[in-house]
């Protein structure tokens, strides 16, 4: 295909898209072994109990005694249990599916959601979800051989009283391949110009050449078998006592505010959050998010999603048999047969990881009004994340008191694999 053809295409389907924006999209149950059409994603736990704030919260590795502890929680503003920030991704689905131009050489992966919470989530809540299609825009940076697409869906939930709890704002990276581009290397613009720091550690270099978090389905790609990426860091003990005083630090509180109220007359711009280091990210790391959320399917239920997708996933190099493309993030295997050199962090978990050190930072008395996040760049089993924050600026609203924070999430190698910004709102004096 010429390149006036190959640009035809993708303008013809923006055009065709954004036609559709407005449009409201059905959301079921995940677990309905039925054909209903669940193109607005699925409700994964309708009702929040103490069980689905617990271990949501034991994912995050937050021992927040604010979602844990009932007589903590009844002396707090909130005068109960609440959820963390970010458990609507226990409640149902951000990854919304959609059409892709016809074209070869497509990429599709998930470019971060805004996080809005209107009201406190506590147990016994039960939710309903509204998906409704905000359309496609196109990002791409001048000069970029490829062509990026951000598709946005955004998801309504209510509660059982219909009161409007939240919203999340749900986007999709679409890469199109030029024809001419070598489709053997990553992505040439993703939003970042892709450029490591100086003293990049070896098992680390490349970063600018990583894969998109998906193929499109069917189109498992193979890793050079050379690549560095491939074996997992090795820390040295004093990198070790490091992150385990710093792991120490959060387990006991020391980071969180807690009941210590945090008044917006007292931040000042500039202003810095401590670090919050985990890792290195393992598979309990990754089997406590999604014991978490709830999503996994075995055996015939599994099979069902695999014929469902008319002979789709991928092949296990050491068994011969189909399994589904979600076990890049829990499999060196799965992942290297989609042509990542290691298994893959859930971008939600880093997201969420965010959203924590937030919450510990304002205290029991702050509410996180929004959070607005970008996935920048994977982050691998056996990779650290830091955790990094500063006030941006403060202001008033409404008669609140706002304080604006620059999030960010690095790896080991100062990568910055997730960015955000948060809008909390903390009490004031007045």
């Amino acid at each position: 295909m010429d390149l006036q053809k190959w640009n035809e295409r993708i303008d013809a389907f923006l055009e065709e898209e954004n036609r559709r924006i407005g449009t409201v999209m059905p959301v079921h149950r995940i677990y309905c072994q039925d054909d209903s059409d669940r193109s607005g994603g699925g409700l994964y736990n309708e009702t929040v109990t103490d069980d689905t704030i617990g271990r949501f919260a034991r994912a995050l590795g937050d021992s927040n005694p604010l979602w844990s502890d009932p007589a903590y929680a009844a002396a707090s503003p909130y005068g109960g249990l609440i959820a963390p920030p970010l458990l609507e991704c226990c409640i149902c689905s951000v990854f919304i599916g959609g059409r892709f131009p016809r074209l070869r050489g497509i990429s599709v992966f998930d470019a971060g959601t805004r996080w809005e919470r209107f009201r406190p989530i506590r147990p016994g809540d039960t939710f309903s979800a509204r998906t409704t299609f905000a359309g496609v825009e196109e990002v791409t940076k001048p000069g970029a051989s490829a062509r990026i697409l951000v598709r946005s869906h955004l998801i309504d939930l209510y509660n059982q009283r219909d009161e409007h709890v939240s919203r999340l704002t749900a986007r999709t990276v679409i890469r199109c391949a030029a024809p001419e581009e070598d489709r053997s290397g990553g992505p040439s613009c993703l939003l970042t110009d892709g450029k490591g720091p100086a003293g990049t550690s070896p098992a680390q270099k490349g970063a600018g050449s990583e894969k998109a978090e998906s193929s499109r389905p069917g189109q498992a790609q193979k890793a050079e078998q050379t690549d560095p990426d491939m074996e997992r860091p090795h820390y040295t003990e004093d990198d070790l006592a490091r992150i385990d005083e710093n792991l120490e630090k959060q387990f006991k509180g020391i980071f969180r505010r807690g009941s210590a109220v945090r008044w917006w007359e007292d931040v000042k711009t500039g202003e810095e959050l401590p670090d919050q280091i985990v890792g290195p990210y393992d598979e309990s790391d990754g089997n406590s998010l999604m014991a978490a959320i709830g999503v996994a399917n075995a055996f015939a239920t599994k099979w069902g999603t695999l014929h469902a997708g008319r002979g789709g996933g991928i092949i296990d190099p050491q068994t011969g048999a189909r399994r589904l493309p979600i076990d890049r993030h829990s499999s060196d295997a799965a992942a290297r047969a989609q042509g990542h050199p290691r298994a893959l962090v859930y971008g939600i978990h880093s997201q969420a990881l965010l959203a924590k050190s937030v919450s510990d930072w304002m205290g029991d008395a702050g509410q996180l009004r929004s959070l607005d996040c970008r996935c920048r760049r994977p982050v691998y089993y056996g990779d650290l994340s830091i955790q990094r924050g500063r006030v941006t600026g403060t202001g008033i609203e409404d008669g609140k008191g706002l304080v604006i924070l620059h999030m960010e999430g690095l790896r080991q190698d100062g990568v910055v694999h997730t960015e955000a910004e948060a809008v909390v709102e903390l009490p004031s004096r007045k």
